[in-house]
């Protein structure tokens, strides 16, 4: 099978940066890949990961014998108060590793070589904490697959078009703090389906229907919708939140999970969780594997 970008299943780094770009007019992707080399080379001499994906309709037009039957942009979900809303994207760049000034660096050098070409939409720079712990204190991706079980839930299975890369789902989150940490810890416990110091998941009549958990831990057809999350706490004293990131076999696994999350599945239940902190973003994007990528780049 082609090769995974290493950035999405190194997991090691704790400082990382997300900018997401849109199109300013014909993008011609050898500027792209120019811009890519760059950052790549700076990446590589401060031993860093960086990691490149494409919105779907960009993905679909570079390469379109490398794209996935199932890619497509992301489209709302729910209805008010509780929206996931879309926000689209051409080109997602993510960087993580130790150090937020190399990050920069390497950021600054992609963002010069795509000036006139991509329009920025979001950065969102963010960190590692307290033993992966969410903002909410308590500890994000326990349930992410381990080890070969990653590359099943993370990457496009080998015979399929785009064999090697993983679909992506990005999504920033506001959480309004204040009113979280006025909620007493057993009740917090209820409402993710995890105990807060150790993180073990609740069981029979302790465990709410409308928990995070219970929410998010699908199955069909007896198999489990398993997706790999990458997703780091952001802000500070004004705003904080999570920048969720995940990475998918099959778009249909995200989605799947959220339309429970937003009430929309059909069974009356929604997450609790979305009462205490907001989406304001949301984009599908495609990373190729490292030869689709450069085939593609023109590399």
């Amino acid at each position: 099978m082609n090769t995974p970008q290493a950035a999405i299943l190194d997991d090691t780094s704790t400082q990382h940066l997300a900018v997401e770009y849109r199109a300013a007019g014909d993008l011609d992707l050898a500027d792209l890949g120019q811009a890519w080399t760059t950052a790549h080379d700076i990446a590589v001499e401060r031993e860093f990961r960086i990691l490149l994906a494409f919105g779907p309709e960009l993905w679909r037009r570079a390469s379109p014998e490398c794209a996935p039957a199932a890619l497509a942009p992301f489209v709302p979900i729910g209805a008010a108060p509780a929206t996931a809303p879309a926000t689209g994207g051409d080109v997602l760049f993510w960087l993580h590793g130790s150090r937020p000034d190399d990050l920069l660096d390497c950021a600054l050098a992609f963002h010069a070589g795509v000036a006139g070409h991509l329009q920025r939409l979001s950065e969102t720079p963010g960190f590692i904490r307290h033993e992966s712990r969410d903002l909410t204190g308590f500890i994000d991706g326990s349930a992410n697959p381990k080890d070969d079980a990653r590359l099943d839930a993370a990457l496009v299975p080998a015979g399929q078009p785009g064999a090697g890369g993983a679909h992506v789902f990005t999504q920033r989150w506001v959480h309004d703090l204040d009113a979280w940490n006025r909620v007493p810890v057993d009740e917090q416990e209820g409402i993710i389906g995890r105990t807060k110091p150790d993180s073990i998941e609740l069981e029979g009549d302790a465990m709410p229907a409308t928990s995070h958990v219970s929410r998010t831990d699908v199955k069909i057809d007896g198999v489990a919708q398993k997706i790999y999350r990458r997703s780091f706490p952001y802000g500070g004293v004004a705003e904080a939140g999570l920048y969720f990131l995940a990475f998918a076999c099959d778009p249909a696994r995200v989605a799947v999970q959220l339309e429970r999350m937003f009430g929309t599945s059909g069974d009356g239940l929604s997450d609790r969780l979305v009462a205490f902190s907001r989406p304001v973003s949301g984009a599908f994007w495609f990373a190729p594997s490292v030869e689709d990528r450069n085939a593609a780049l023109g590399l």
